[in-house]
């Protein structure tokens, strides 16, 4: 069976996947010679053109994280085994990925219980080296409003979001507020599930095992890309459960092997699961289009809704330390723009490799291991607040002598800052014994 085969098999499931959506991400190589990014060659589609994506063209299709008309944000925990340089055994051929991918197995039936055990609705969609958690969270419900409540939004991402532009369908409506600060609340609460996750899973390291973290702070780990939540909501998407996933022939040149697919695991409506609970068998739907198309059929594609579970759930993480530190970080008063670059390089309580990053931080300050470890620094032994080293990523960022390829106007540099120092100021203290979930 090849791709176009396959999709014609799927592509009822596959459009149920855009519910909510008015257009869909294609991805691959083959739009790099219409002028697209070679590093993540990617287009906006409107959605009625998905079957000529998929059933002709055969593309890699990815889900806006933000429904049409800010109608509906999706959650996409995203969890992956990472191995630098060693990445590629993931795609060599089943034998190799199964005996790796077994160590992804209990988080992910740890995640599976989490959310279980609470009643939450989700759908679990496998990937060659991981799995996304999938539901969407409609606006206009009581569970998706407790959401909002704890989002927050800088200033420079309210204008992006409020930017409307009718040569982009990203940016055909611009995103609401109330939308944005959705997506600012579930970033909050992936942030939640990942540190009970690293909890759950502290003792991996000294046992053996890969240890759990967020982004791929180390060479080898099991780990939350929470990236999805830093920045702009209308940036964002992620791979659509039933796609083919081409990493093994577009990253590691295997075009002698057919496309991956990602493949459904679990549809759970809170109260009852459809699922293939034997990963020998999901492992092998991956690497054979037509079992992959059988086990899709026991699905129907819809990725379903949050429910008031969320809101006991939203109260769990209010009843944690990790709340406290957030409110707080959303409340610390800013240093002015330019001032804070300038008082780090004075800062005396930080090692050479680190203060290195202040005058040279194009790619460092960028990097998950070279930015965790800044934050550290400055946070534990410089004793500087958490927004105020965000500051001081801020004026990297929005500085142009550092001759930048990211677009800071895309991906506001303040929202940007402010997500990584976040994140890795919580990491920090959770390692050190000062901050408890």
């Amino acid at each position: 069976m090849n791709a176009q085969e396959y999709y014609r098999q799927v592509i009822d499931r596959l459009k149920n996947c855009y519910q909510f959506s008015h257009y869909v991400i294609v991805a691959g190589l083959e739009l790099v010679a219409q002028g697209y990014d070679p590093a993540f060659p990617a287009a906006a589609e409107p959605v009625n053109q998905l079957e000529t994506l998929t059933l002709q063209k055969g593309f890699q299709v990815h889900i806006p994280i933000i429904g049409e008309r800010s109608q509906s944000v999706l959650m996409p925990i995203d969890f992956e085994i990472f191995l630098a340089e060693e990445n590629h055994k993931l795609y060599a051929d089943p034998v190799a990925q199964n005996k790796l991918f077994d160590q992804t197995i209990p988080v992910i039936h740890f995640l599976e219980n989490f959310f279980r055990t609470r009643g939450m609705p989700y759908l679990l969609d496998y990937t060659p080296s991981g799995a996304h958690i999938l539901f969407q969270n409609l606006l206009g419900y009581r569970a998706t409003a407790e959401l909002q409540k704890i989002g927050c939004l800088e200033n420079d991402l309210i204008k992006a979001c409020n930017y409307i532009d009718p040569n982009d369908i990203r940016r055909w409506y611009g995103i609401s507020p109330d939308a944005a600060r959705v997506f600012g609340g579930l970033g909050k609460i992936a942030e939640y599930i990942a540190l009970l996750t690293m909890g759950a899973f502290k003792e991996n390291t000294s046992n053996g095992l890969l240890p759990v973290t967020i982004s791929d702070v180390h060479d080898r780990c099991l780990n939350f890309d929470n990236s999805w939540s830093e920045g702009s909501p209308f940036m964002r998407s992620i791979r659509s459960p039933f796609s083919l996933h081409k990493k093994n022939q577009e990253k590691y040149g295997k075009y002698h092997q057919p496309p991956l697919v990602d493949v459904i695991g679990t549809y759970f409506d809170g109260h009852t699961a459809i699922e293939e609970p034997n990963i020998n068998v999901i492992l092998e739907c991956m690497w054979d289009l037509e079992k992959a198309a059988n086990n899709a059929q026991r699905f129907s594609g819809f990725i379903p809704c949050s429910n008031e579970t969320l809101i006991d759930f939203i109260g769990e993480y209010k009843s944690s330390d990790l709340y406290g530190f957030h409110q707080d970080f959303d409340n610390q008063e800013d240093i002015p723009k330019g001032l804070a670059l300038d008082y780090a390089k004075k800062e005396g309580n930080i090692p050479e490799w680190t203060r290195s990053i202040l005058y040279d931080p194009n790619p460092s300050a960028l990097q998950p291991q070279k930015m965790i470890g800044l934050v550290y620094d400055f946070l534990i032994h410089a004793n500087w607040k958490p927004k105020h080293i965000a500051n001081v990523l801020r004026d990297l960022y929005q500085n142009p002598a550092f001759n930048w390829t990211q677009d800071f106007i895309k991906y506001p540099a303040e929202a940007k800052a402010n997500f990584w120092a976040r994140t890795y100021s919580a990491t920090a203290l959770w390692q050190t014994g000062r901050l408890c979930v």
